[in-house]
């Protein structure tokens, strides 16, 4: 599908979607007036066409969207929303005990912020999500939710590679690096935006972010 065709589909997907959690006073997705980020899992967009993919643990394989204001303009980055494959070992060295987390569908809160010493994008308000206990890999019903501020922010990958590994133990991570224009570009975007919506409101509460799975995407795609 083109990416012009897909990207008007996909706010009214997540309108759609997600109205039931503004009632419940969550969130609230104004794609009139406010910066929106949206993730979905296993999707790729290329040569203008997005399309879906094999969804494959481990891989940059996800597209996270900023859509302006409006909703008639756009950005999009390869990214992954879940975590990399890493060794026990490892989890224990970063204080992971009860298996790596994966955000969960939903609209959350987000903010500028500090990840390991970068400006990044953080957790502005709590995040469902759930822990990989059993380590099979696959987040599902067998395994806990949690609903809480972890840490589970969007930043940048240290060095370039095509796997996730250590690089997202449940953030929201780019392919870019911290040092690619695309990365740049992305956090002047939004400090741009957060500066804009201070002026109005002193206590700009954050960004809203739709996080959506390969499922509820595929209505859409296989038209």
């Amino acid at each position: 599908m083109k990416y012009e065709t897909f990207i008007p589909l996909l706010i009214e997907k997540t309108k759609s979607k997600f109205l039931s959690l503004e009632k419940n006073k969550g969130p609230k997705l104004d794609f009139e007036s406010s910066l929106i980020l949206i993730g979905v899992r296993g999707i790729s967009v290329c040569n203008n066409e997005v399309s879906l993919n094999d969804n494959d643990f481990d891989s940059f394989n996800d597209v996270l969207f900023n859509i302006y204001p409006g909703g008639k303009s756009w950005g999009s980055r390869v990214v992954t929303l879940d975590p990399g494959k890493v060794s026990k070992e490892t989890l224990l060295k970063y204080g992971i005990k009860n298996g790596e987390s994966r955000t969960e569908e939903g609209v959350y809160l987000v903010k500028l912020g500090n990840h390991r010493g970068h400006v990044a994008i953080v957790q502005g308000s709590p995040f469902y999500f759930r822990r990989d206990e059993n380590g099979d890999h696959i987040w599902n019903e067998l395994d806990p939710i949690y609903f809480d501020c972890v840490g589970l922010n969007i930043h940048a990958q240290g060095t370039l590679k095509n796997y996730v590994g250590v690089s997202s133990l449940g953030c929201t991570v780019t392919k870019a690096t911290w040092k690619d224009s695309e990365w740049i570009e992305l956090i002047s975007v939004f400090k741009g935006a957060e500066l804009s919506a201070k002026k109005k409101n002193p206590n700009f509460p954050g960004f809203c972010y739709a996080v959506l799975n390969q499922d509820s995407v595929k209505d859409i795609l296989l038209r």
